[in-house]
């Protein structure tokens, strides 16, 4: 008997204080501004060919939240929400030219990429959130699925042939679709057509994603990203609030079998794959409502 009036005391506390939880939802919006972290490509002199910068984009979702008490619950979000990053490469590298019967020619000379790397996610946060007053701090775990990559910008290439050709400066346009690009070479229509030590070259004007190097279609990124998140947040009144916070990826972003070096070849002209990890790293500037 005493076991059983300890079982149900136990069950009426339990209801009660189930009954003294609040549920309430809201949403949040704002700012992203993103980078990739990770090693980078360094010349044969000890200098960095890569660089990572900051670029920007959005976030906007619905939030659910469970307050125990005035200062402590739990969140979890809904958020789309835009990452990347302002990619750059200058100095020592390689180029595979190819002629018209599709044979190819190797390079070596210098290249400049700058390419804006836009890798959408639905990012679903599970934080404990602990308030005091008007100030709110919160932290836990973020698993983001990716559903959308793209990337834009340009690339240079000069230098000379591995039989000792001049190859004049050329510039194509990039336009990667990770998610949609197959691999694809002798069907491109808008190209440059140049004679170099005796052989005709096609230069294709755009490059997507797999064009020259990488077949099958298999994208760049990840498509899971599990990573820390933490932030910091001032309600201005009962509901609404400013905040910021960090998000950063603890998975490997990309996929060694589809990230090679951009700095050289092997011995035998093969793509040298770089099996370096990495990572997201989130910067969010938000306006928040809850209910």
């Amino acid at each position: 008997m005493n076991r059983l009036s300890l079982l149900l005391l136990l069950t009426v506390l339990g209801f009660f204080q189930l009954t003294a939880q609040e549920f309430s939802g809201g949403f949040r919006a704002g700012i992203n501004f993103a980078t990739i972290s990770g090693p980078l490509e360094v010349s044969d002199s000890g200098n960095d060919l890569e660089e990572y910068k900051m670029s920007t984009g959005f976030h906007v979702g619905a939030t659910a939240n469970l307050k125990f008490n005035d200062y402590f619950g739990l969140r979890a979000e809904l958020l789309y929400s835009q990452k990347g990053a302002d990619y750059n490469y200058n100095g020592q590298s390689f180029w595979i030219l190819y002629t018209e019967d599709d044979q190819p020619i190797y390079a070596t000379g210098s290249r400049t990429t700058s390419l804006s790397i836009t890798n959408s996610y639905i990012d679903i946060p599970f934080m404990a959130v602990g308030r005091l007053g008007r100030v709110e701090l919160s932290g836990g775990f973020n698993l983001g699925i990716l559903v959308s990559s793209r990337g834009s910008g340009e690339l240079t290439f000069s230098g000379q042939t591995d039989s000792g050709f001049d190859v004049d400066p050329f510039t194509v346009a990039l336009d990667f679709s990770y998610f949609d690009d197959t691999f694809r070479r002798t069907d491109i229509d808008d190209v440059e057509i140049r004679d170099i030590g005796g052989k005709t070259v096609v230069i294709p004007k755009t490059l997507t994603t797999n064009f020259q190097e990488l077949e099958g279609k298999q994208n760049l990124f990840n498509t899971l990203d599990l990573g820390l998140i933490g932030g910091l947040a001032f309600y201005l009144n009962q509901g609404l609030y400013v905040g910021l916070r960090v998000n950063y990826g603890l998975s490997d972003l990309t996929k060694t079998e589809q990230d090679p070096s951009r700095k050289e070849l092997d011995d035998t002209n093969n793509l040298i794959f770089r099996e370096d990890k990495d990572h997201n790293l989130t910067l969010q500037a938000s306006v928040g409502f809850s209910f």
